[in-house]
């Protein structure tokens, strides 16, 4: 019984740790044709729930957000809110990208322990 009530107990308080992450990343492009996602860092803990809104709001069509590490990976219309979700499973610091335009500002999820 003791030992079901110490297993309990490390599961209660590993669930107190982790967390839902809501996000919101914005795309945009400068006034010199510059097109990126903000925030440009976004952090999270490890063991985290990620739940990023995406808002494409570049005139020109269709733009990609890739977070290869975690393997997400969408693209966003103009006008179109799109929602990705991951677990943050490890740590470090991960390259965000836009996978149709390698050209385009990346960013960067830091994840910490």
């Amino acid at each position: 019984m003791k030992m079901i009530l110490m297993v309990l107990a490390m599961l209660l308080s590993f669930g107190a740790y982790a967390e839902t992450r809501k996000i919101v990343i914005v795309n945009y492009e400068t006034e010199g044709g510059v097109k990126q996602w903000l925030p440009g860092t976004i952090m999270a803990k490890k063991g985290d729930d990620i739940k990023i809104t995406l808002i494409n709001n570049v005139p020109s069509g269709i733009h990609g957000f890739n977070i290869p590490a975690f393997k997400v990976r969408t693209e966003v219309k103009k006008g179109e809110k799109k929602v990705v979700k991951f677990k943050a499973d490890k740590e470090g610091l991960f390259e965000i990208k836009c996978h149709m335009h390698p050209a385009h500002v990346g960013g960067q999820l830091l994840v910490l322990p």
